[in-house]
């Protein structure tokens, strides 16, 4: 997996990760820590990855939804 392709997996987790947080992280900490760094890789897996990045993205995406729904419960 290209080091892009896990650092969007990384990002899109850790924002799973402050969502279930019982404290909740300020919106300018969330939006420069975590959404627009994912936007960015987002962007980057558009413009430099393959069909195959983006389909390895989507996988660790959902893999991480799936670990979000175990810790609560779902």
């Amino acid at each position: 997996m290209k080091n892009f392709v896990k650092r969007a997996i990384g990002h899109y987790g850790a924002l799973l990760e402050h969502s279930l947080k019982r404290h909740e992280p300020s919106p300018e900490h969330i939006l420069k820590r975590l959404v627009i760094p994912l936007c960015q890789d987002f962007n980057y897996i558009l413009q430099e990855g393959t069909k195959n990045d983006a389909w390895i993205a989507l996988e660790g995406l959902s893999r991480e939804c799936s670990k979000a729904y175990k810790k609560i419960g779902k």
